[in-house]
């Protein structure tokens, strides 16, 4: 019987000293990575990007992005080598559409069942933190601001989406409350959030202290000055939530989580 399973779309782009043969290596490894996915996939796009970073060693980078059924998954990684990186992100992308069919089956709910593949949570190894370029304090620019709407969540969820988007960080509205709220990695391992207004706690998510009142100025100089990745604030003037963080090529980002 001949498959009427359409192809999977992956498009590539390539930044910096990137080979054409490294294109396509990231194409046929997230196409097979892809085709684990329990819905169809819309869109896929792949970003190698080689950077050459004097104070670090991982200077390949690889990004994958695919839209799966309306929903969205990312995942990133840094290596020494591109194949290296290349390898990891399949790796990573796999566990993470694992992840979302977990999350479809459970309807946001943590269950510790495990998903299909054998997967659950603990079984994804942390991403090495992809290294931002050591650019000097008065070069740096906010060069990048974006404002989302997010639908309410309690932080079990946003942490939930910010494993399946391979982020640091999420910036969302905490459902009880709806203040402006945080939820990010902890070094240790676990996650930490950070509302407005404080909450119960949570059996997987941590509880931080309120997030600061700052200008954007005030919130740019706590970053310079605290070697944190990121800063969580409620913007001084509008009381939005905001956070100011690094960008990897050492400007700065800025998101602000709109009405």
């Amino acid at each position: 019987m001949t498959s009427t399973k359409k192809p999977i779309p992956v498009a590539v782009t390539l930044r910096g000293n990137v080979g054409e043969y490294a294109g396509e290596y990231a194409r046929n490894k997230i196409t097979t990575a892809l085709g684990v996915a329990h819905g169809p996939v819309l869109t896929a796009h792949v970003v190698l990007d080689w950077r050459h970073n004097p104070a670090a060693e991982d200077h390949a980078i690889a990004e994958a992005s695919a839209n799966v059924d309306g929903l969205t998954v990312r995942a990133k990684t840094a290596a020494p080598t591109m194949p290296e990186a290349v390898d990891d992100l399949e790796y990573r992308l796999r566990r993470q559409l694992a992840q979302l069919q977990d999350r479809n089956r459970t309807r946001h709910r943590r269950t510790g069942i495990p998903a299909e593949h054998g997967w659950h949570r603990g079984d994804l190894p942390p991403r090495h933190r992809v290294p931002y370029f050591p650019r000097p304090e008065g070069t740096r620019e906010v060069v990048r601001h974006k404002s989302f709407a997010s639908a309410p969540m309690n932080p079990d969820e946003a942490a939930y989406e910010m494993d399946l988007l391979d982020h640091d960080f999420f910036l969302y509205r905490d459902a009880a409350s709806g203040a402006p709220s945080l939820v990010h990695h902890l070094p240790e391992g676990g996650h930490d959030a950070q509302r407005a207004e404080p909450g119960g706690a949570t059996a997987s998510v941590t509880q931080a202290p309120p997030p600061p009142s700052l200008t954007q100025g005030q919130a740019r100089a706590r970053l310079e000055a605290g070697g944190e990745p990121f800063v969580f604030y409620l913007d001084a003037d509008t009381g939005a939530g905001c956070v100011l963080y690094h960008r990897y090529d050492g400007h700065y980002g800025l998101i602000e989580l709109a009405d």
